[in-house]
């Protein structure tokens, strides 16, 4: 018989079959993960393969759907392995966070549901979404009553390092777990109004004070904040050059407020006591012994860590103004609050404001839900005035009154 080796191809995905040239018996091929993969139909027959296909088709997609056809993992690699390799990958390139993922990925390190708790030394092949359904109870309803928010970022750091894995020639991992992320709702609604921010202030430690002052005003990130040096200061055109922010590109941010007048009293302190320090904010003596969320810190040494002085402040400040300071209000929200203020109080036009807080795009705006009781108010004026002369110009509307079956007609 003459052998062909014309393909009888099926839908997309679903493989062809072909009839071998040296035996006349016909195949089953279908490509999965850039490999062919082929089966004999145990005939020389087509009308018989035609019949035979079906089984055949249906057990490969089956065995693929399954994943019994994926490439394993090596069977000795663990997690922990992975997060360093990605630990490793973000200093290397300059990631701006990568201090903080490299405490969040410690952190990951230590959970029993991926290791002995000193290490991740579960091997990868083995995790489970079960092991990290595990870990967000234990975190979130046991132990440490974090968000869901925390616990997705600890996922995210996870999985980041998983695929970082197999983007490598060769790859030591084949397949990616299934790392569940719960949905929840991000976006802050905290803020506070210009003439609100002077309470936070009076109650925060004067090595603070410059720092958030210049953040209420500006709309920085932390991070940004914290790296500012005193070579930034531009005092001739009373600006602050940040060479490079999140974003990498320059920005410079203008005195304006109270800005000139805290910098320089930060100034006067720095030149009297830590004139070595390059370093915009650091502790100064008087504050040393306070709580700040983190271990204490010598005088002169760089702000890192104020979690507790700012706690503090805003639990002072709402208690004085409690109707205009939220309780919960986080450092983050002084970005939202900046550049609201910036935007409707001040009256600057947004490219503007764009340009000194950071911010690419304009969606931000629409993040940030920046709209004002006051504004919503004038609006309101707005359109109860426009709605009140139209109905002072309008025709009065004659309406038809039904009285038994005779009608008549009355002025409404």
């Amino acid at each position: 018989m003459e052998a062909t080796n014309e393909a009888k191809n099926r839908a997309k995905g679903e493989g062809s079959i072909y009839q071998k040239s040296d035996t006349g018996v016909w195949m089953f091929s279908i490509m999965h993960n850039g490999k062919r993969l082929t089966r004999s139909l145990k005939t020389t027959d087509e009308q018989e393969a035609l019949k035979n296909l079906k089984k055949v088709r249906n057990n490969f997609l089956g065995r693929i759907d399954r994943g019994e056809l994926e490439p394993s993992t090596e069977a000795n690699v663990t997690l922990d392995e992975l997060l360093t390799d990605y630990t490793r990958h973000v200093k290397q390139n300059s990631h701006k966070s990568a201090r903080i993922i490299e405490l969040v990925i410690n952190k990951v390190r230590k959970a029993k549901e991926f290791g002995n708790g000193e290490k991740a030394t579960r091997k990868v092949g083995s995790l489970t979404t079960t092991d990290f359904e595990r870990y967000r109870t234990r975190l979130v309803e046991t132990e440490e009553s974090a968000s869901h928010s925390t616990v997705n970022n600890h996922f995210a750091y996870i999985r980041a390092a998983l695929y970082l894995e197999t983007k490598r020639t060769p790859s030591r991992v084949a397949k990616v777990p299934h790392i569940p992320i719960v949905r929840v709702n991000n976006r802050r609604l905290g803020f506070i109004e210009y003439d609100a921010h002077e309470y936070i202030l009076a109650a925060l430690p004067r090595s603070i004070q410059a720092l958030f002052v210049i953040a209420f005003h500006s709309g920085c990130r932390l991070g940004e904040i914290l790296a500012m040096r005193w070579s930034h200061v531009d005092w001739t055109n009373k600006i602050i050059r940040l060479p490079e922010s999140k974003n990498g590109s320059q920005r410079n941010l203008p005195f304006w407020g109270s800005v000139e007048e805290y910098l320089t009293r930060q100034k006067t302190c720095r030149d009297e006591n830590y004139p070595e320090q390059e370093r915009l904010f650091f502790w100064m003596a008087e504050d040393t012994e306070l709580s700040h969320g983190g271990r204490r810190n010598l005088p002169g040494t760089p702000v890192e860590d104020f979690r507790g002085s700012w706690t503090n402040a805003v639990t002072e400040a709402h208690r004085l103004r409690p109707s205009e300071i939220p309780a919960d209000l986080l450092f983050h929200d002084l970005r939202r609050s900046a550049v609201r203020v910036m935007i409707q109080d001040a009256g600057i036009p947004e490219a503007q404001a764009m340009l000194i807080s950071g911010h690419e795009t304009r969606s931000m705006l629409e993040r940030y839900n920046i709209v004002s009781l006051k504004n919503v108010q004038d609006a309101g004026a707005k359109l109860h005035a426009w709605a009140k002369e139209r109905k002072a110009k309008r025709r009065p509307v004659r309406k038809v009154v039904a009285k038994g079956s005779k009608q008549r007609r009355r002025t409404a």
